[in-house]
């Protein structure tokens, strides 16, 4: 037997309020926009932006809202420590708190109890993506994968760039913290930015994806009125907004 510890694609739930209601009102509307995307998806609760007392927080009535949407409560994280036991009884796996890095900019509203795409491993649980510093970090290293990315494969580039120099297929699912080149046709899944880098991009030859995504905001581009599907595509993040521009 063999235990290891590998990068995996998890939910993130920001609480912001005690009204566990409210929260599955509104991740409900959520996950009804994208309901192949959120089905038995596994979730953890974020604690750090929680304006109320965590010690009035229904964890046992949250926890069972998940579970009736959908979802797999995977952990909690960044909730005061007096908690802990509330949330244990509860059911909750407690993980590791570190210094949550916001991903929306402090002019802006911050909506409530948001629910985004977050790379989380043990040892680096961390609030939009993993990082301590600036998320626009310089890439150090550029990852190629010079062999067509299979169904149910997925494909990660940690700390770096990644260019595919061959076709995708559906079912596919790769991803990168920085930007991502596909020489091909693009089909899966694709999210660049993983850790929080705004400034990322995915570049294509052939724009067929299930679902494109850019630093946590993702679409579904069957939702999408692009008129670049099965054409040599740019995405990018502009605001909260991922726009879709021709090569």
């Amino acid at each position: 037997m063999q235990l290891k510890g590998e990068m995996s694609m998890l939910n993130v739930l920001h609480i912001q309020d005690t009204d566990v209601s409210e929260i599955c009102s509104k991740l409900e509307q959520k996950r009804d926009e994208a309901p192949q995307f959120f089905m038995q998806s596994p979730i953890v609760i974020d604690g750090s932006e929680l304006s109320g007392n965590a010690l009035e927080f229904d964890f046992s009535a949250l926890k069972q809202g998940l579970l009736d949407l959908g979802f797999i409560p995977v952990g909690s994280r960044n909730f005061p420590p007096a908690a802990n036991n509330l949330m244990r009884e509860s059911g909750w796996a407690i993980m590791r708190d570190q210094q949550s890095t916001s991903s929306v900019s402090k002019s802006e509203p911050v909506q409530k109890n948001q629910v985004k795409d977050s790379p989380v491993e043990e040892s680096k649980e961390n609030i939009n993506t993993a990082p301590q510093t600036n998320p626009v970090a310089v890439m150090k290293t550029q990852m190629t994968v010079d062999r067509p990315v299979r169904s149910g494969q997925q494909v990660y580039a940690e700390n770096s760039d990644m260019t595919v120099l061959s076709p995708t297929s559906a079912g596919s699912e790769i991803m990168a913290d920085g930007s991502i080149h596909i020489y091909g046709a693009l089909r899966g899944r694709v999210l660049a930015g993983a850790r929080g880098n705004e400034s990322a991009r995915i570049y294509c030859q052939s724009l067929q994806a299930e679902l494109i995504a850019i630093a946590g905001r993702y679409q579904l581009l069957d939702e999408s009125d692009t008129t670049l599907k099965g054409k040599p595509a740019m995405i990018r993040l502009d605001g909260e907004k991922l726009v879709i521009e021709a090569l």
